[in-house]
């Protein structure tokens, strides 16, 4: 842990946001799935469960009651050790969660799979079609394509329609992501990427009609370079490359919406895992390491990323008993 994510707590805490498994109590209790194995998905999130806007449990002036989740905590959290979601996790063997607060697994995906898409489906599904507002035809430009939610952004778009273009970290990630659909790509370690965004654009639409970026910075002005349009809209769902963005009269001049977004709703949440059941969508697994006794080594290979061309890296806790449908 190196405390970067707010709201962390150390004390009588487990660690994991996404989770898949299948429901072993109460008995008798069971939801319609047609999953082979009748895998189920945690929701990620506690304190938000439709409005689109933002979280219903961060409206000003609710009282710590009307705060407070199922799990004890209150406002907006999601799972993995965190004040808001009352320190649950799913780095566990059994994880204890509200009747309402699961979701079928796609029927298509193994539970390895399965396990990869709740914090990256919902947020990518937020980012893409909430508030970027994607549809067929139109030319988006992903930033850092090696990450896992920009990963599954990427097959949403291309799924939706959208003719993608990406920045990656290395070669290797940008040819992973041609492979996954994408339309081209550059290195963002190049200061003159905008422009080599913008040349591999078409006659035919040459503009981008937006951006979805997790580095912040100065994206909005570099979005502009790379051909966004005026009335172009970009999408922030992460800082990595630094903690603010800038905006300027220049955006406000040419009608630009920069647009922040984090996680999602629970509705959002199912709809983004019937997305990718529709499209039958395979999210790209790197590692699958046996047993929570492997988690460290997890974290060593999310910090060496950079050494890596992209992908999950899933902890499998048990076999699934007669499971059938295969990783």
């Amino acid at each position: 842990m190196v405390g970067a994510y707010p709201g962390l707590v150390y004390k009588n805490a487990t660690m994991g946001c996404d989770g898949a498994g299948t429901i072993v109590a109460p008995e008798g209790f069971s939801i319609p799935n047609d999953h082979p194995d009748g895998v189920v998905l945690l929701t990620p999130t506690r304190g938000w469960a439709s409005d689109k806007d933002g979280p219903e449990a961060e409206l000003p002036g609710l009282s710590d009651e009307q705060r407070t989740n199922g799990l004890g905590g209150k406002g907006f959290g999601i799972l993995g050790a965190t004040a808001p979601t009352n320190g649950v996790g799913c780095f566990a063997e059994y994880v204890a969660v509200e009747k309402d607060q699961n979701v079928p697994a796609p029927k298509h995906l193994t539970p390895e799979q399965a396990a990869t898409l709740p914090c990256a489906s919902v947020t990518a599904y937020r980012a893409l079609f909430t508030k970027a507002q994607v549809c067929k035809g139109q030319n988006l430009l992903l930033t850092g394509v090696g990450g896992g939610v920009a990963m599954l952004a990427l097959q949403m778009a291309v799924a939706a329609g959208a003719n993608v273009y990406v920045t990656g970290g290395s070669p290797a990630k940008i040819e992973r992501a041609v492979k996954l659909g994408a339309k081209a790509g550059t290195e963002y370690k190049d200061p003159s990427w905008p422009s080599k965004i913008r040349s591999l654009l078409p006659a035919s639409r040459p503009y981008l009609d937006c951006v979805v970026d997790s580095a912040g910075g100065e994206i909005a002005a570099q979005a502009q370079k790379a051909g966004l349009k005026n009335g172009g809209k970009v999408v922030v769902f992460g800082m990595t490359a630094a903690p603010k963005t800038t905006f300027t009269m220049r955006e406000v001049l040419k009608n630009v919406e920069v647009l922040g977004s984090t996680m999602g709703s629970a509705k959002e949440f199912a709809d983004s895992v019937r997305f990718v059941e529709r499209h039958r969508i395979v999210p790209v697994v790197d590692t699958v390491l046996e047993g929570l006794g492997q988690a460290e080594k997890g974290f060593e290979l999310l910090a060496e990323a950079d050494k890596r061309s992209g992908g999950k890296v899933v902890v499998r806790v048990a076999e699934l008993d007669g499971k059938k449908s295969k990783f």
